[in-house]
């Protein structure tokens, strides 16, 4: 691709042409030299079809199509048509279609010789980038469902909350594979970045966009938001869930208390939904739930509620007794 731009000597958009001409080969992902043709004089002017300063060719061809059939040359400033008013510069758009249309011109056989529309960052490598980080979204909210089922559980009423046990088991893992899927999305984009062919070459690549990698960014920081969800899930719960009203237990004087030792719970999210679980039930005062003691502690009416009620709900939530403990 030959780019020409023709000037004279004091034409004050002569540097602002060149700029605006190498921003958009640069947003374009082409590579094509620039070349500049200063003219001295009218003769010069004439001989070099020069309709003003500056003007823009590509292969021998004006940026402005209506201009190409124009015969007044001269030495003279040159104005052009932008959004219903004459400017000293051809519209940006203007300089992108005449770029775009010259590089879809040209025949397969030229790839090697002249600049072209860079191609090898092509669908497939968009989608492969995509997929990458997709999936590494859904590795974390796998990793995370330990502590969000509990949460829908408490808020719809579906029985899910032994689900979420079994993915914390499952956590370390998906985590890992969080962390692998979102270190290969970036090495995409640096892949992408750093490959390189020779210049104008049909499999040189189109730079990354900036947008592209605010997106990669804003997915790793999404996804390690949802991974770390288990640590501040107790406050999302408690926002959520809130208080269950009381159920009248708290009147009866012959209150009974129990505490139950269960291990494997280790997330704020299950404890607070296990918790209003316990307050729903009929004859249950009061339930209070210790994450970092591992510790459930139940205040109930023996004559409306039994301990082989309480420690039900824990195994069907999922959870394992290790000792229990009267009062």
């Amino acid at each position: 691709m030959k780019i020409e731009i023709l000037y004279f000597d004091g034409c004050p958009n002569h540097e602002l042409m060149l700029d605006r001409v190498r921003d958009v080969l640069k947003e374009e992902g082409i590579f094509a030299e620039v070349s500049e043709l200063n003219i001295q004089d009218d003769p010069a002017a004439q001989a070099a079809r020069f309709l003003g300063s500056p003007s823009l060719r590509i292969n021998g061809l004006d940026v402005e199509p209506e201009a190409r059939t124009l015969n007044q040359f001269g030495m003279m400033c040159r104005t052009y048509l932008d959004t219903g008013r004459r400017v000293g510069l051809p519209p940006r758009e203007l300089i992108r279609n005449a770029v775009r249309e010259t590089a879809q011109a040209r025949s397969p056989q030229d790839c090697c010789e002249v600049p072209v529309v860079a191609t090898a960052q092509t669908e497939p490598a968009v989608q492969q980038r995509k997929w990458v980080l997709g999936a590494s979204v859904t590795a974390a909210i796998g990793a995370s469902l330990c502590c969000i089922l509990p949460i829908l559980t408490a808020v719809t009423g579906v029985g899910v909350l032994a689900t979420g046990a079994m993915f914390e088991r499952w956590r370390p893992y998906l985590l890992a594979a969080t962390v692998s899927l979102l270190g290969a999305g970036f090495l995409l984009v640096y892949r992408d970045r750093r490959k390189a062919c020779a210049p104008g070459s049909v499999c040189a690549t189109r730079p990354v966009t900036r947008w592209s990698l605010i997106s990669l960014c804003a997915v790793g920081v999404l996804a390690a938001g949802v991974a770390a969800f288990p640590y501040y899930s107790g406050a999302v719960a408690r926002a959520l869930i809130g208080e269950p009203p009381s159920n009248g237990a708290a009147a009866s004087t012959a209150l009974a208390t129990v505490t139950f030792q269960i291990p494997d719970m280790d997330c704020a999210a299950c404890a607070v939904s296990l918790s209003t679980t316990f307050r729903r039930l009929p004859g249950v005062a009061e339930a209070k739930l210790d994450v970092d003691s591992r510790k459930a502690v139940v205040t109930y009416d023996p004559a409306a509620q039994d301990v082989p009620k309480l420690r039900r709900i824990i195994s069907e939530a999922g959870f394992h007794i290790a000792s229990e403990s009267r009062l």
